[in-house]
């Protein structure tokens, strides 16, 4: 809110300052301004409005601000040697080959600016200038630091030239001359007045620090040159004066894509191209959503590819297809008519590999929860089977559907407008594509059922007969010939004919089979002796009934794998130990990151390498310890007005009706305020003077002037100094202001509404999140003082600001909703976990394999190089619902026995019931995570390296970690003291 308010009154200086009808000020305040990007242009004090073509070509732009600052959007590249990484780098741009190489490269640039007419053109030579380089400072250095020669430099000398005359003498000299003139920028940012600077044991006495004739930035060299012996440049930079109009930037970006800019060929040395704005990273992020989003297709035809061979029929896939891309229109619709969000930000277009991923999970547990249900009742009627399998199915879709969108709904919990958004839109996503499951892919199986219940072999209905003998085709629907018969009788004759072969007594006879196959599960896992099977009727039948489920080879590997497991179970619970142990150690040396710093493209982009490799010139590491800026503003109220979930809607001028600045005491307080704030923070710069300081001078040299200026005779009553009457205030400094165009004093209707005081801020906003908290910190509690202590009311609701701590207070936002978040989702998946499994026994277990999974996870990307950033928490955060869906489904299939069942049984039964189901689910969602890792925007790749972790470990997880802990230790009734504790209640409610 500090920072929004502060950059509404940058934005719109100018317009306030010369506001003479107070149009503007009511616009501002009444009117929610549209986007900070779109408001009236910066107009600051000192700035211009343009680039002046003679200053140019004079040589007064090289160095200048104009030069560097971001609203310029200058064209520049970063250079690197080819061994600038390695430990002990030998090679240097100054080396007579790479200042050839770089030479080249810039006539080769300048030329395609040229030919585009994106750089400013000297009436002189009609060409562009140099840029400012290396090179530039070479050629002055060749011909006698001469800068009436500069119109004809690039002539004069040659890139030939260049590499003719670079002689090792020359290159050494050059060498000294530029190391005086980097100890020298270091000795100004260090506030240091001694103009002694001693080289390899000389001492010299510098009247002109720099000897070439332009002004020098350390912008040519890197961080490591003062102090490298003998001193390589590893780094450097050209400056190019171009043009800032949007389509000259424009330009400028797709001929540089189009390889129109020489980059050198890293031999010795290669450059990168972007403005001091960085808008090229913008223009390319905001270009490859559209490549990234292509992408999304190959996960869906993964996807698909995946449904058809799981379901084996091409109408179930084609249902399942539709219930995935209606859920898009429809989490849409609620998304901008019913939750009012029109901000669709670029964050929300990874919903549609989450939804390919997950929506697919509830396609195989809705088609195996179909198929087992008809292998339990191989002559049951379309309508008893659904009446079996569908509750169960919605139950199980339902509890993995709620953590998983409770996971995304949670991080709505942030503040931050584009989160939010995206939570919100893929939690719609989650809870459609459940909905439309149920009411799209649930109707399709009944009707898949019917046909294939009448005989059908089209293959559009399913192609699995195609596939079998006729014998397992047969074996497939009944279990033999006969009950396959009597089955597509159903479908011929329709329900009418159940009663002659279903039951002539009870439907309950019919769905008795449930138990029947469950029961002789249990006793296939224990081992049953042919004589107790010879004393129990039903056994052949059963024998047959399990037979058809356990045909295929998934359940033969599912049964074949549970059989090792049991076996060997006390050693896998062993290691199971030992891993989770070390992950859980290993996991604990995730680091916050060092910097706030969030990069959006990958480091193998130019674009970030344009960023990284700047990150490296000694310019920044200076300005980095020089600081930034920070703004004590007194007349406006810290505020965002605006919809903070539309960028759109910003926010609206809020003024501090309560300042006051016209008292004496008022007066004295701002005019010594600043010698107190400088001598704990220090200045901005030397030259810097409050505007309370300012006016007060102004006062003593026109109340002693023998001609003083109208707007002091006019407005100050002959005041000598300040603290002026207060009648006298608004007038009196209100005309100093206009007279100097000192724009930190604004007013409105002749009363003195805003004011600012300049100072410095000790950290950028790529600092490390303790060091930005506690320069925070240092200036609440200094400005928490002198409201209390020495502020008069009228001036004590001064606030400070600084666009660093805006970013930095993004990051701590984030991350606090990471770990909100990340504590809702686990409730709910404990609260959920319990649920389904109706035994805290079996809830402790998951609990204990979802633990595994976040640790092991974890630990990977500790070994992959991660730090814990703000995106990484949320990732985490929203992936805590997906860690434990498979847990919920298998926990879900142990209690399915009812009674006392060994563990052993209700394990197996648990794995072969809901193994395929999930290992299907895990290769589309692994798929999918391997399509979003192609993908270029950072967000993306991490969210995918993340999912695909997770799942990984989740498979783990469910069939290592929770099965091995149930086969050891999972209770026989594992539902007893739950259904003992709902009868007990229940049956107290009855009595009362």
């Amino acid at each position: 809110n500090r920072a929004t308010q502060e950059m509404v009154v940058a934005l719109n200086r100018y317009d306030l300052f010369t506001d003479t009808t107070g149009e503007v000020w009511k616009e501002l305040q009444t009117v929610v301004q549209p986007n900070w990007q779109g408001s009236r242009s910066v107009r600051a004090e000192g700035d211009v409005e343009e680039v002046v073509e003679d200053a140019i070509c004079s040589g007064e732009w090289y160095g200048s601000k104009d030069m560097t600052k971001a609203s310029e959007q200058n064209l520049v590249s970063i250079w690197k040697t080819n061994d600038a990484d390695e430990k002990n780098p030998e090679r240097s741009v100054l080396d007579a080959d790479a200042m050839y190489d770089l030479c080249m490269a810039e006539e080769n640039t300048l030329t395609a600016l040229q030919g585009g007419d994106f750089c400013y053109k000297c009436a002189a030579t009609g060409k562009c200038i140099e840029p400012y380089s290396l090179v530039l400072m070479a050629r002055f250095h060749l011909t006698g630091n001469d800068i009436s020669k500069l119109s004809t430099l690039a002539e004069t000398v040659t890139c030939n030239d260049l590499r003719t005359s670079w002689t090792p003498s020359v290159q050494r000299k050059f060498t000294i001359a530029l190391k005086i003139c980097v100890n020298w920028s270091i000795r100004m940012v260090s506030g240091s007045k001694d103009n002694t600077i001693t080289i390899q044991d000389t001492s010299i006495t510098i009247t002109n620090p720099c000897p070439f004739p332009i002004k020098f930035l350390p912008t040519v060299v890197d961080e490591l040159f003062p102090s490298m012996d003998p001193p390589i440049v590893r780094y450097s930079s050209s400056y190019y004066a171009t043009k800032n109009s949007e389509a000259d930037i424009t330009g400028m970006y797709e001929a540089n894509e189009n390889n129109a800019h020489d980059h050198s060929d890293n031999t010795p040395i290669s450059g990168v191209y972007d403005t001091t704005d960085e808008n090229f990273v913008t223009f390319y992020s905001d270009a490859i959503v559209g490549r990234d989003m292509a992408l999304a297709v190959g996960s869906a035809g993964v996807t698909i590819v995946a449904m058809v061979l799981h379901t084996q029929s091409p109408f179930l896939t084609l249902m399942g297809l539709f219930q995935i891309l209606l859920s898009f229109p429809l989490a849409y619709f609620v998304y901008y008519f019913i939750a009012g969000l029109v901000f669709f930000p670029f964050l929300n277009f990874i919903g549609i590999f989450v939804v390919f991923a997950l929506g697919a999970d509830d396609v195989f547990v809705a088609v195996d929860k179909w198929k087992n249900a008809r292998h339990e009742l191989p002559y049951g009627t379309t309508e008893q089977v659904a009446a079996l399998a569908l509750p169960d199915a919605a139950y199980s879709m339902l509890l993995t559907s709620l953590t998983t969108a409770v996971a995304f709904f949670g991080t709505a919990i942030c503040p931050v407008g584009p989160i939010v958004c995206f939570a919100v839109f893929c939690g719609l996503l989650i809870t459609f594509d459940y909905l439309m499951n149920i009411f799209l892919v649930f109707p399709a199986l009944c009707l898949y059922d019917k046909w294939l219940l009448a005989g059908s072999t089209n293959g559009c209905v399913n192609f699995e007969w195609c596939c079998h003998s006729k014998d397992e085709g047969e074996s497939a629907l009944g279990g033999d010939t006969e009950a396959s018969s009597a089955v597509n009788s159903v479908g011929k004759n329709g329900v009418a004919n159940d009663e002659e072969f279903v039951s002539n007594d009870d439907v309950e006879e019919q769905t008795s089979i449930e138990e029947t196959a469950r029961t002789f599960a249990s006793d296939r896992a224990t081992g049953s002796t042919a004589a107790t099977r010879d004393q129990d009727p039903n056994e052949e039948e059963r024998q047959e009934l399990l037979e058809v489920e356990h045909q295929t080879l998934i359940h033969r590997i599912l049964d074949g794998y549970y059989n090792i497991l049991h076996k060997f179970r006390w050693l896998v619970l062993a290691v199971v130990i030992v891993a989770t142990i070390a992950c859980t150690v290993f996991a604990a040396q995730l680091a916050l990151p060092e910097g706030s710093d969030v990069s959006l493209l990958p480091d193998s982009n130019e674009y970030q390498m344009h960023y990284d490799w700047k990150q490296n010139l000694l310019s920044n590491e200076l300005a980095k310890e020089e600081g930034s800026e920070a703004l004590i503003l007194w007349g406006v109220k810290p505020a965002d007005t605006g919809d903070h979930l539309n960028p759109d809607s910003w926010t609206t001028l809020v003024l501090d009706d309560a300042f006051d600045p016209r008292s004496k005491d008022s007066q004295s307080y701002l005019l010594n305020f600043c010698d107190r704030l400088f001598a704990t923070f220090g200045k901005v710069s030397e030259k810097y003077e409050c505007p309370m300081v300012l006016f007060d001078e102004w006062l003593k040299e026109q109340s002693s002037s023998e001609t003083p200026t109208k707007a002091y005779t006019q407005s100050c009553n002959g005041a000598s100094s300040a603290p002026v009457p207060s009648e006298v205030f608004d007038p009196c400094i209100i005309s100093w202001s206009k007279l100097y165009n000192n724009t930190s004093v604004l007013q409105t209707d002749d009363s003195v509404k805003i004011m600012e005081v300049r100072t410095k801020s000790n950290v950028f906003y790529d600092a490390p999140q303790n060091e930005l908290r506690a320069e925070w910190t240092t200036y609440e509690d200094w400005l928490d003082d002198e409201r209390k202590n020495s502020a008069p009311s009228g001036v004590d609701q001064m606030y400070h600001s600084d666009l660093s701590y805006w970013w930095a207070d993004t990051n701590q936002q984030m991350m606090k909703t990471a770990y909100g978040a990340a504590g809702i989702a686990l409730v709910c998946a404990a609260v959920v976990i319990f649920i389904s499994a109706r035994s805290l026994v079996l809830t402790l277990f998951a609990a204990i394999a979802i633990i595994y999974v976040l640790v092991a996870a974890t630990s990977c990307l500790v070994a992959l190089g991660w730090s814990l950033g703000f995106l990484e928490s949320i990732l985490f955060a929203i992936l805590i619902g997906i860690s434990c869906d498979f847990v919920i489904h298998v926990g879900h299939a142990y209690t399915m026995y009812s009674g006392n069942v060994n563990r052993h049984h209700r394990s197996h039964f648990a794995l072969t019931h809901m193994g395929p189901s999930i290992l299907a689910a895990a290769f589309t969602t692994f798929m999918a995570a391997v399509v979003m890792i192609f993908t270029e925007i950072t967000f993306f790749r991490k969210f995918a390296v993340i999912l695909f972790m997770t799942i990984l470990h989740s498979t783990i997880g469910c069939f290592v970690v929770f099965l091995v802990l149930c086969d050891c230790f999972g209770p026989a009734e594992p539902t007893k003291g739950y259904d003992a504790l709902k009868a007990k209640i229940c049956g107290r409610g009855q009595k009362e």
